[in-house]
């Protein structure tokens, strides 16, 4: 359970990421904007990479989670479907955990990452080998399979880019990279 001063420290570092980007959090911009001491943001989370840490853990699991329904909607087509608009989605719907994944890559740690990708790695693994989508390396399938995603991501968080209208173009590009060829 996480007490009161945590979750606001975790929220404060979110809207300063979102804000200023990652050098905008700092200890002193943590306790100014979340009311905690400097001394429950150490007690808490030992430094500021702990938090960082931290918060990494917790936003990309969150991400994960609204995406891992999204397989079981229908045929590997329509699956792939689901997860990209629900990725936009959740963009939209959590802007500050969004800014942060986007701007946190150097302070994340790989296995964390792999262990919350794991079910979407599973599923992509068991369709390639069914035939029902193309042989895509694993590795590849966040910055190449979902690279237009990502960029679509990337412009409405810098520039508020409506991702309504793009949600089908996108899923259109992302199942014409993973759809079985012949």
């Amino acid at each position: 359970m996480r007490s009161t001063s945590q979750q606001a420290v975790l929220d404060a570092a979110l809207a300063l990421v979102a804000e200023g980007g990652l050098d905008a959090v700092t200890i002193g911009a943590l306790t100014a904007r979340s009311g905690v001491s400097n001394g429950s943001v150490y007690h808490h989370f030992g430094s500021r990479a702990g938090l960082l840490a931290v918060l990494y853990r917790e936003s990309f699991a969150h991400c994960m989670a609204a995406l891992v329904p999204a397989l079981e909607v229908g045929d590997a087509r329509k699956a792939v479907r689901a997860v990209v608009a629900r990725y936009l989605e959740w963009v939209a719907d959590h802007p500050g955990r969004a800014h942060f994944l986007y701007a946190a890559p150097e302070s994340a740690d790989p296995a964390v990452k792999l262990a919350a990708f794991r079910p979407v790695a599973r599923w992509f693994a068991a369709r390639m080998a069914a035939g029902e989508l193309r042989e895509v390396p694993l590795w590849a399938l966040d910055p190449v399979v979902m690279g237009p995603a990502h960029e679509c991501a990337r412009r409405h968080l810098r520039h508020g880019f409506d991702l309504g209208p793009a949600v089908d173009l996108v899923a259109d590009a992302v199942w014409g990279a993973v759809a079985p060829v012949g």
